[in-house]
């Protein structure tokens, strides 16, 4: 994998965020270095999906602090987070299912104003990565398996040149060989190309296998943290997410 830089490119400091009343984030801290996969880990409901959608603007901190590159964006709307290059992969992958490939690809291009010759090494890249994305250019999103929808949603979202790349569950649902291929485009992503990924996954075997560094979110906060290999060790963390095929 990459050697990491030891300075944060993205730092949060005692972070609140809330859904009405109902306190989803209590407090978060969490670093990643430049060049690191970072995973976060925890059951159903714990606050991993807010957390993601809280660094990108909704719904908005409502205390604490979110720095990228050293610059708070705990209020920067979230077209102007898109612009500072920080890409993010949902939950449920969100294509625009009435638009072809092609169009859906552009629509990652257009969030940061890319230049056409960027546009093009941007889909070699991609093509590369998902040589099936090349094959259904002008195939209609909502037409595709559920694999080739997931590297549409990835494909996406590196249209837009990210230096921080936010997947949420990107197996989900996946065959296990679709899954491997995923996973090993990411591996792919970070060594060649040196990308900063955070990666919300359910299946925290493979996460923690993947990753520099791990978190583990209970309730809305950090409880662990640690190298990749150092959670898969930990009796807890195999009790809770690996023994017996339960998923984070």
């Amino acid at each position: 994998m990459t050697a990491p830089s030891n300075a944060p490119l993205l730092a949060i400091r005692s972070l609140h965020a809330a859904y009405g009343k109902i306190e989803a984030l209590r407090g978060v801290d969490l670093d990643i270095n430049a060049g690191e996969i970072v995973a976060l880990i925890g059951a159903n409901g714990a606050g991993k999906s807010t957390l993601m959608m809280t660094i990108f603007g909704r719904p908005r901190a409502r205390s604490g602090r979110i720095e990228f590159d050293g610059q708070d964006i705990s209020a920067v709307p979230t077209h102007e987070i898109a612009r500072l290059r920080i890409a993010q992969s949902p939950e449920g992958r969100r294509i625009f299912p009435r638009m072809s490939v092609a169009e859906n690809l552009q629509m990652g291009a257009d969030a940061t104003s890319s230049s056409e010759a960027e546009r093009a090494s941007g889909l070699e890249r991609i093509f590369t990565l998902f040589p099936r994305l090349k094959e259904r250019m002008s195939q209609r999103g909502g037409t595709l398996s559920g694999g080739e929808q997931q590297m549409l949603a990835i494909g996406r979202a590196l249209m837009s040149r990210p230096r921080l790349l936010m997947l949420d569950e990107p197996s989900l649902g996946l065959a296990p060989l679709i899954a491997r291929q995923i996973f090993d485009a990411i591996r792919a992503l970070n060594r060649q190309d040196g990308l900063t990924v955070l990666i919300v996954e359910q299946n925290a075997n493979h996460a923690l296998r993947l990753a520099h560094r791990g978190y583990v979110m209970v309730n809305g906060l950090i409880t662990l943290s640690g190298t990749g290999s150092e959670l898969l060790q930990r009796p807890e963390i195999r009790a809770a997410y690996l023994e017996g095929g339960r998923r984070a």
